[in-house]
Parts: C-alpha cells; sequence; structure tokens
C-alpha cells in the first residue's frame, strides 16, 4: 500500500476513474506487483487475470516499451488495456480497464482504442504516467518499425558488398541532398546503413569495417557532386579519431547517428548542381523497366554514352556485368512477387522481362539455388 499512498492518492484516482467512465463508460483498476490495490472496474473478475491467461505485469512493461497503452484479449474474449503508472522513471503499477463482457454492440474495437487513448491521455495530464518517456518510447518504437519495413523491403536484394547496397540508392540520395531535403537524405542513409547492417550478421569487427567504406563511398560521391572536400574531411577527422573507442553495437549507432547529422548538414550547404551520375542513371533506369526486353545499348543511350565505354564504366563502378545486375535486380523482383502477390510463375516471370519461362527458371537457379516453385513452397508456410 505504500506505493499506492506516493503514486496516487486515493481521491486522485477516484476523480480519475469518474471521469474516465463519464467519457468511454469503462471501469478502473489500480494493479502494483499483481495486486489489486483499487477497484472501480467491478464488472471485470482482476483477481482471477491469472487463469485467464492475462499476466498484468507484462501489459505494463509493454505498454512503457511501445510508448503507449498496451491493449491485451483474455482467455474469454474480453479487451484489457493498461497504462504504467511512472514514479519518475520507474515504473511501481499500472491503471487498467476493460470491456463489457457482454452486451456491447457496434465496434468495440474502435470503442477499446478511443478509450485506451484517453487512458494514457488523463494519465499523462496527472502526471501519473510519465508523458516524456513514453513519448520518447512511443518514438523509438516507430523508429523500429520503419527499421523493420526497411529490412523487409532488402530482405530479397542479393548484395555482396556495400557498393552495392550504396549504389542501389545513391541517385536519390544525391537528388535529396542537391535539393536541400534533410529529411529524406537522412530516411536513403538509414535505409543503406540497414542493408550493410544485413551484411555485417551481427559481427562488430565486421561491421566496423562496412560502414568505414559506406563513409568513404558517401564522402567521394558528395565531393563528385559539388562538396568542399576540406570540410568533409574536417567532419569525417573528428568523428574517426573516436572510431577505434567503439565496443559494442549501441556504440557504433549513436557514433553513426553523430557523423550523418554531420556529415549531411555540410553536404547539403555546399552541393553544387550538376548533373546526376552516370551510372546511377543506368541503375535507375534498369530498375525502372525491369519488365521490358531492355539492352545494354538502350541503357548506354539512356545516359548519353556509347556502349563501349558505358560496359566499361558500369563494371568499373558496380564491379558488375551488365547483364549480370539486370538479372539481379529482375530476380529480387521475382522473389517479392513470389512472397508478396497470388501471380502465377508464367505472369511472374513476363512480370520481370523474362518471356521464356525454362529460362526465368534457370536464372532465378543461378541466383537463389532454387527454382521458382521451390522458392516459394519454402516461403509459404503449411496450412
Amino acid at each position: 500500500m505504500k506505493v499506492w499512498k506516493i503514486v496516487v492518492p486515493h481521491a486522485t484516482f477516484a476523480a480519475l476513474a469518474q471521469e474516465y467512465q463519464r467519457e468511454t463508460t469503462y471501469g478502473l483498476a489500480l494493479i502494483s506487483e499483481g495486486q489489486l490495490l483499487a477497484n472501480r472496474c467491478g464488472y471485470y473478475p482482476w483477481s482471477q487475470v491469472q487463469r485467464k491467461k492475462i499476466d498484468p505485469e507484462l501489459m505494463i512493461r509493454e505498454a512503457l516499451r511501445w510508448g503507449e497503452a498496451f491493449i491485451s484479449l483474455d482467455a474469454q474474449g474480453t479487451y484489457l488495456w493498461c497504462v504504467p503508472i511512472c514514479l519518475n522513471s520507474r515504473v511501481v503499477g499500472g491503471l487498467f480497464s476493460a470491456s463489457f463482457p457482454n452486451g456491447e454492440t457496434g465496434e468495440r474495437e474502435q470503442r477499446v482504442g478511443r478509450a485506451a487513448k484517453i487512458l494514457l491521455d488523463l494519465a499523462c495530464r496527472e502526471n501519473i504516467c510519465n508523458a516524456s518517456l513514453m513519448q520518447v518510447n512511443r518514438e523509438l518504437s516507430a523508429d523500429s518499425a520503419r527499421q523493420a519495413e526497411i529490412i523487409h523491403s532488402l530482405k530479397n536484394a542479393l548484395y555482396q558488398n556495400p557498393r552495392e547496397v550504396y549504389l542501389r540508392e545513391e541517385l536519390e540520395l544525391l537528388t535529396a541532398i542537391k535539393k536541400g531535403n534533410k529529411e529524406k537524405a537522412r530516411g536513403i542513409i538509414n535505409k543503406i546503413l540497414v542493408g550493410v547492417y544485413n551484411l555485417g550478421k551481427g559481427n562488430l569487427d565486421i561491421l566496423k569495417t562496412l560502414v568505414l567504406e559506406m563513409v568513404v563511398l558517401m564522402y567521394r560521391a558528395a565531393v563528385d557532386k559539388g562538396a568542399d572536400p576540406r570540410e568533409l574531411l574536417g567532419v569525417n577527422s573528428s568523428y574517426l579519431k573516436t572510431f577505434p573507442e567503439i565496443q559494442n553495437e549501441v556504440d557504433l549507432s549513436h557514433w553513426l547517428t553523430r557523423w550523418l547529422e554531420a556529415f549531411i548538414s555540410t553536404s547539403l550547404g555546399q552541393a553544387r548542381t550538376s548533373p546526376p551520375d552516370s551510372i546511377s542513371i543506368a541503375l535507375e533506369y534498369m530498375k525502372n523497366n525491369l519488365e521490358h526486353p531492355i539492352t545494354r545499348d538502350e541503357v548506354a543511350r539512356s545516359c548519353s554514352m556509347s556502349p563501349g565505354y558505358f560496359s566499361r564504366v558500369f563494371h568499373e563502378k558496380t564491379e558488375h556485368t551488365f547483364t549480370d545486375l539486370l538479372n539481379k535486380f529482375r530476380i529480387e523482383q521475382a522473389c517479392f512477387l513470389l512472397d508478396d502477390t497470388r501471380m502465377s510463375l508464367y505472369e511472374i516471370a513476363l512480370e520481370t522481362g523474362f518471356n521464356d519461362q525454362s529460362y526465368f527458371n534457370k536464372v532465378f537457379k543461378k541466383y537463389r539455388g532454387l527454382t521458382p516453385k521451390e522458392y516459394r513452397r519454402k516461403r509459404t508456410p503449411a496450412c
């Protein structure tokens, strides 16, 4: 009861429960360390939550982790939701509510979602819940969700080194820098770095090596587009001095965050207007025309280069032949369609520029080690 007296005076809880019921029709309960300390939600059997396969302490931790009210469903189909009670940054309990066990009609889920948000707003208003901490955690979880989307978008990529990761995004990144769009540039760089982290497979030494290669690539590209090399070198030098001190992935992430902000600000302030890199234009043209029977000569014309010179520069910059990289792009797109659509194998072959199904199978197996049919069967969960 000591926690109860310190965190939520009885009068405060009673007034809060009354206001909450008036706004939502739902009741309110206070739980700390598995104990029911106060109850204005008598229609739900809080003493039986364990038997209903509900863990109140887990719900409180999840609400804090996501930065918003956590909603769960008990074994009988009743919705429960909670927000954490905080003493500064320490969690000491939770405010809980529940939907009515029967008799509710209409859009129950929408009402529950609205009620959960109101509970968080009221708790923060009364300083029962740490609004700043919840906001930080909410932003972190949003970043994690965005990162998960990026990882999903890259899951079929056949990248072998940071150069491939970077080249795929270079044109869009340099365009954002040239236009002064800092938010977009930051988002593209984060996408590139997710690809780099994916290549590192959690090995810190490999990750540090890959990150350094990315730093060099981005420095060279920015200088090519007009940024002052001395200014950028100053940015790199000041940060590279502390690079050997990085001991774990958290330190590496913090280092990258600081470096990126300095790099973007310097690049945005200095990049001059210049035509986009020809090979970046070629890569963009290839990605946008995968379903068409495009040729090396056609792509060379799109960036105003002779076919022979184009082949030489293309291989120098990408470390791939034109045909090899085109096939890699096509197989990446085929994997995406196999995963996320119900298109037939014949339709996918046509959609990715293969007019001959047997050739599609042959190329797919070369890059993936199995046929498209085997790939789809392997990726589709058994019913």
